[in-house]
């Protein structure tokens, strides 16, 4: 079926140089919205849009005139292009009637989470999407106030505007749906072009409808953006094999394949998870190959700087992740490059784990093993890399717990929940689930590895008791003076272990295949030897409970640097809760 407002639309993109197939036909079907299909069997298609016929940065700073970020001025203009009935005109042309078909044709909804009302948006449990909503409408709140307040003719009329977002931004869902996200794609509501639902309806516009100004322009910021009128009516396969590029100052994209006859044509995105897919056009792919977990990690300044100074650690940004299949090979290069580490990571280095591919993770693990390593350690030393491979279990393992538990909207009101919406829900939520299940899946095995390869290196207290069973039994109640008959009383495995290096230290007593343990110990004895030693008051109740006849406190000092050893030499088992000492050696 072709809606009045999509026929106006493809008579006005012909009409202004808009070229496709013949025997491409737009139809709008209830699952997928508007789709080009193919009313023959096609070798190739191009599509072709003129720059006359391009939405682009240039017209939004010749008409207001400023020096306000160029993609910005562009979200004001074409709200005030859709939201204001007078005339916008930039040299002698009134942009609301030259664009107006491609306005009307514009989307009566979208699907973006940042507009879904609050029992929605508690399908998504507690994922990054849900928990990220709020921050990402602050910081569109923080782009529209400092674009609004340096254009003149505005700043009288926005104060209020100004302060009553700010107010409703600082509280819950539900006033935030109901006094600003209800609004954009509300029909029966009337508000200001320059207002911040205006705004935020063009956002939403610009996420899911967008394309890089530099494919027409090398010459542009990479970051400039511009809209595609017909173009952007073309919807999104990963497998799709497409060729974008610039013709005689037209944006032209060719599909590199054959299509047959009642099939779709598609543009590709380039490779993109579902929390990308969904948060920027509304959407998500079923068993998405591209799917991504975003695991954000915050660093003081000071860790920052030192992870930096570690070559072998990769710190990874957003361009290492984000590729669109119209990214140009001579794209200018970074600028971030040259920012300051702690500016560039100011909120956290972002990882995305991946269900297909592994890197990510190990970059992550890396970074773990890092921050676990001591001064007398490297970054492939056995403990610190044992240490790291836990905490990041522990992280993920939170991580799934959280996805799991879920939420319940529990307030008065009762929103109509979409079916469709519910779905996206699912599916986005569902692919979280499976990436951070195969990441810790893959943990496990590089433990299950390490641990095997490594089985002379380590010792457990079950591997202790197993092979120095003569310890509890007769050793260690003589080493502890305990009467006869009495009990032995530990608090933790921990305790267990610095009694063990104690009393096989003493008696030399420890089997040959644990004695690199005692050797270990009495290296860590010479290179503490003439330190000042401060007995925490922990220590001294653990010496009292242990020791209770030792009233000069001979073992005081040794227990103190029992414990300091036990800490510094072992990792705790994540699914144990255990420590195992670890020998100084490479993994």
């Amino acid at each position: 079926m072709v809606s009045q407002e999509l026929s106006s639309l493809l008579t006005w993109g012909s009409e202004n140089g808009i070229t496709y197939p013949s025997e491409v036909q737009f139809l709008k079907t209830p699952d997928r919205g508007i789709s080009a299909i193919a009313t023959t069997n096609l070798a190739q298609a191009v599509f072709q849009v003129p720059k006359d016929a391009i939405i682009h940065g240039k017209l939004a700073e010749a008409y207001f005139g400023c020096e306000v970020n160029s993609n910005t001025l562009l979200k004001l203009l074409l709200a005030k292009l859709k939201f204001d009935s007078s005339p916008t005109v930039v040299d002698s042309e009134d942009l609301k009637s030259k664009f107006g078909p491609y306005i009307s044709a514009l989307p009566k909804d979208v699907s973006s989470p940042l507009i879904w009302n609050p029992k929605e948006l508690d399908h998504l449990g507690n994922t990054n999407v849900r928990t990220s909503i709020t921050a990402k409408l602050k910081s569109m709140f923080l782009e529209w106030e400092n674009a609004v307040l340096q254009l003149d003719d505005l700043k009288s009329k926005v104060q209020e505007e100004i302060t009553h977002v700010r107010d409703v931004l600082a509280q819950g869902e539900e006033q935030i749906y109901t006094q600003i996200t209800s609004k954009p794609f509300d029909i029966e509501r009337q508000f200001s072009w320059w207002s911040f639902p205006a705004f935020l309806w063009s956002s939403l516009i610009f996420l899911s409808r967008a394309f890089p100004e530099i494919v027409v322009d090398a010459n542009v910021d990479p970051s400039r953006i511009v809209l595609l009128p017909i173009i952007d009516l073309l919807n999104h396969n990963t497998n799709s094999r497409v060729e974008w590029r610039k013709s005689e100052g037209s944006f032209c994209v060719e599909i590199l394949e054959a299509v047959e006859k009642d099939c779709e044509i598609f543009n590709n995105y380039g490779g993109k998870g579902n929390e990308e897919l969904l948060c920027g056009y509304g959407f998500v792919l079923e068993n998405n190959v591209c799917d991504t977990v975003a695991l954000k990690i915050k660093l003081p300044p000071t860790a920052l700087l030192q992870v930096a100074d570690e070559k072998s650690i990769r710190l990874p940004t957003i361009a290492d992740y984000t590729r669109s299949a119209f990214d140009p090979l001579t794209a200018k290069p970074d600028s971030s490059q040259d920012e300051p580490i702690t500016s560039k990571y100011k909120d956290g280095i972002l990882y995305l784990l991946s269900a297909t591919s592994n890197t990510c993770l190990t970059w992550l693990l890396d970074l773990f093993a890092f921050l676990e390593k001591t001064d007398g350690e490297c970054l492939m030393s056995l403990r610190p890399r044992m240490q790291g491979l836990q905490s990041l279990r522990a992280a993920l393992e939170a991580k799934y717990r959280t996805y799991k538990a879920g939420t319940t909207y529990s307030n008065d009101e009762d929103y109509t929940v979409s079916e469709y919406r519910a779905h996206l829900a699912r599916v986005y939520k569902s692919g979280q689930i499976k990436v951070v299940k195969n990441s810790i899946s893959e943990l496990k095995r590089i433990e299950k590895d390490w641990t095997l390869k490594h089985k002379d290196n380590t010792l457990s207290v079950n591997k202790l008791m197993r092979m120095d069973s003569g310890f509890m039994e007769t050793e260690l109640p003589e080493f502890l003076q305990l009467d006869q008959d009495s009990d032995i009383a530990l608090d933790s495995y921990d305790t267990l272990m610095c009694l063990w290096i104690l009393c096989k230290l003493e008696n030399q007593s420890a089997p040959e295949p644990l004695q690199w343990a005692v050797t270990q110990y009495t290296d860590f004895l010479k290179a503490r030897q003439g330190q000042s030693v401060q007995i925490s008051e922990n220590i001294q109740t653990l010496h009292q409970t242990l020791f209770p006849k030792d009233t000069r406190k001979t073992k005081l000092r040794e227990l103190k640097t029992a414990v300091a050893f036990i800490t510094a030499n072992c990792y705790t088992r994540y699914s144990k809760d255990e420590p195992i000492l670890v020998k100084m050696a490479d993994l």
